[in-house]
């Protein structure tokens, strides 16, 4: 059976006074002190951050900004789109998107500091000590995320407590070196005290914190510590490649390929409210908005045969669809739905054609390619925890699998001229998709193509390219598809605004830190 981390009150304010016509009592059952002075109560502080996580994952347009913008997508309408083609009118110091990210993940920093200070002065015991890893986890990984994103982060491990905050700041910039060792350190402390399968689906775990810091150490280019990463990880015993059926279809992802799972239930604790339940967008995101063609209501246009509903938002592109040996890679068809079915009693005018009941919707539309029957990914697909009509989803989301650990593990063999282990790593995913094993000479565009095949979608291709200095080369030979001239905007903008391969600061941030002690990133008003 699936647990869900359950989230209770967790901060509360309690009022005192000498009086005793103004003492109010506790009526809670967890006080502010009792969660920053005891072994329990931090726990419950961390759960609290998980809840957090789930929270960000609500907003679509912050979310899959990044998703919309690589090589591999063609980006189709909606809030947010203006990622995707990196319109310069748009793309912002101002954009909410950039100030979500930035605050959500500060607020995630601030609280881990908060348990990582508070657990430090307590009595150490096995558990607080996997506590305050998991914490330190949850900073690791905020820090992370903005590094990548902003190239220029504020790096606080303080708390912020009644008797600092209004001490000066200093704000500036940290250096790369900064970063990376703050990762590297309060990883260092997760892997040692958290155990390989958390107690709890969801929780961090060692092999997660290694799997982040592999990530970690190729941005720093240590390969060595890439591979010593990749290795444990390979060697625990705890985990492996899952059939790639398994992969993704089921509400319940919390299998031995997955090394942490976010998870999402009906149940409290579970969705994004505890009165009305609210799950995510993810299954409506990356599925073609094949309804507008059925027509009617959404409970009569939507079907399990098609994903149920979906915005269509961010779908595969031809050069996506180019790197699969189609008639031998099982990803083509399993990550995919190439056609839509009229799944209505009705016949269907379609242009000049009509589909009848039971026949797939034609990609074109009156010689012209139909952006509503385009093919998607059904990777974050749900036919398990919604009905058909439904907008949101409570199928879990896989933030890190043991596939994208292979893939990193070739990557830094291949820089380290280890050939050898570079095609053993690999293979782990190329041959389970069917292929025959690669026994030739491995190149880096092998991998590159290789990552696109086996993490399309799942929020790492933009970050890949920037790391490997090839992002704007990719999105201005590859990005949409040549035949929708909506999604092809990219193609220029990006090379004409290079500073977009980050973000901007969120301009209320410059203005309350001072410009002239953190200036906003080049190139941005």
């Amino acid at each position: 059976m699936k647990h869900t981390i359950r989230i209770i009150i967790l901060f509360t304010v309690a009022f005192t006074s000498c009086s005793k016509l103004l003492e109010e009592e506790n009526k809670t059952r967890y006080s502010a002190e009792y969660i920053y002075s005891s072994e329990g109560g931090l726990k419950l502080a961390v759960n609290a951050l998980y809840a957090l996580q789930r929270y960000y994952s609500d907003d679509d347009a912050t979310v899959f900004a990044l998703e919309r913008a690589t090589d591999l997508v063609v980006t189709n309408g909606g809030t947010g789109n203006y990622f995707g083609t990196y319109d310069p009118n748009f793309l912002r110091p101002s954009s909410s998107q950039v100030a979500f990210m930035w605050r959500t993940m500060y607020q995630i920093i601030g609280k881990a500091n908060e348990i990582i200070y508070a657990g430090e002065k307590l009595e150490q015991t096995d558990a607080l000590k996997a506590t305050i890893a998991e914490a330190k986890c949850f900073r690791a990984q905020s820090y992370f995320l903005l590094y990548r994103t902003y190239d220029r982060i504020w790096l606080n491990t303080e708390p912020t407590t009644w008797e600092n905050v209004d001490f000066p700041r200093d704000y500036k910039a940290a250096t790369n070196e900064e970063v990376l060792n703050l990762l590297y350190e309060d990883l260092d402390y997760s892997i040692e005290h958290l155990p390989w399968l958390s107690s709890e689906p969801g929780r961090f775990n060692q092999a997660a914190a290694r799997h982040i810091k592999a990530k970690a150490a190729l941005w720093k280019k240590d390969w060595d510590e890439v591979l010593d990463q990749v290795n444990k990880i390979d060697q625990s015993g705890s985990y492996g490649l899952e059939p790639l059926e398994n992969i993704f279809n089921a509400a319940d992802l919390n299998h031995k390929e997955a090394l942490m799972v976010q998870q999402w239930s009906r149940n409290p604790g579970g969705n994004l409210s505890n009165a009305t339940p609210k799950g995510n967008l993810f299954a409506a995101f990356y599925v073609a908005s094949y309804r507008q063609e059925i027509g009617g209501t959404a409970e009569y246009s939507c079907s399990f045969e098609n994903w149920g509903y979906t915005y269509g938002r961010c779908l595969p592109n031809p050069y996506l669809f180019s790197l699969y040996d189609t008639a031998n890679d099982a990803r083509y068809k399993s990550f995919y739905i190439h056609q839509y079915k009229n799944t209505t009693p009705d016949p269907k005018p379609y242009g000049a054609v009509t589909v009848q009941p039971g026949a797939y919707f034609p990609l074109y539309k009156n010689g012209t390619k139909n952006r509503f029957v385009y093919p998607g990914c059904i990777k974050h697909g749900d036919i398990w925890t919604r009905a058909a009509s439904e907008t949101r989803s409570y199928k879990d989301i896989i933030l890190y699998r043991l596939a994208e650990t292979y893939i990193m593990g070739a990557e830094a063999a291949l820089m380290k001229g280890d050939q050898a282990l570079a095609k053993r790593y690999f293979n782990k995913t190329w041959e389970r998709a069917g292929n025959t094993t690669f026994t030739g000479t491995l190149s880096l565009k092998n991998i590159i193509d290789e990552q696109a095949r086996e993490l399309a979608f799942e929020g790492q291709r933009w970050y890949f390219l920037k790391r490997l200095g090839i992002l704007i080369s990719q999105v201005t030979n590859y990005a949409g598809d040549a035949e929708i001239s909506s999604s092809l905007p990219g193609r220029t903008n990006l090379p004409a605004n290079p500073h977009f391969i980050r973000w901007p600061i969120p301009e209320t941030e410059v203005i309350n830190m001072g410009a002239e002690n953190f200036p906003q990133n080049p190139g941005y008003n």
